[in-house]
């Protein structure tokens, strides 16, 4: 007659149970890991890409504000006034401090 096999069923002991637990958390603190130095890195890259940026603005307003000086030099002013035949009446001119 045939011998009649009875299957053994496995049950965790402590020791698998600490062992899957590790290997979890392991794959965790990679997956985590790889996705922070990631985000660290886009991050770190958007922060340069706006120190650029940051740094051509303000050479355009140092720009803006020599052509600024420039264009409110009394002569120049004086010369377009003469450019469009108008006079200059001592008794009309206000003197306007620019406050510093």
């Amino acid at each position: 007659m045939a011998k009649i096999v009875k299957k053994k069923r496995r049950r965790l002991n402590l020791n698998g149970i600490a062992v899957l637990a590790f290997s979890l958390s392991l794959i965790a603190w990679l997956i985590s890991s790889l996705l922070i130095n990631t985000i660290n890195t886009s991050l770190i890259m958007k922060i340069q890409s706006m120190n650029d940026e940051l740094t051509a603005l303000k050479s355009e307003n140092q720009t803006l504000n020599y052509e600024i000086q420039s264009l409110e030099n009394k002569d120049r002013i004086y010369e377009v006034a003469q450019a469009a035949s108008l006079n200059q009446v001592a008794e009309n001119i206000i003197s306007i401090g620019s406050g510093e």
